[in-house]
């Protein structure tokens, strides 16, 4: 299987994964936290960015922050460097 077959792949097969709310609320932030890093601008970092955007819609959904919450941190993202985390996915 070529490294495009297996990324395509990758990219077809889902998973779920179960965790409470806290422990999505700071995966949510520790991932904010690393997309400011100057050198991650790789390609990977779109798919981390649409992951982001999901999961803080996803909290706000469930309840774990509001909408003002969660637009105050993209605030916070956009002027620390990480403007592609602003708005819907």
């Amino acid at each position: 299987m070529s490294e495009r077959e297996n990324a395509e792949r990758l990219v077809r097969t889902k998973t779920s994964v179960t965790a409470d709310l806290l422990t999505w609320l700071t995966i949510h932030g520790n991932l904010c936290l690393a997309l400011r890093h100057p050198q991650n601008r790789g390609p990977s970092r779109q798919f981390v960015v649409n992951f982001v955007k999901r999961l803080g819609q996803m909290l706000v959904t469930s309840g774990a922050i509001t909408e003002e919450e969660l637009k105050a941190a993209e605030k916070l993202e956009a002027e620390e460097g990480s403007s592609d985390i602003v708005g819907g996915s």
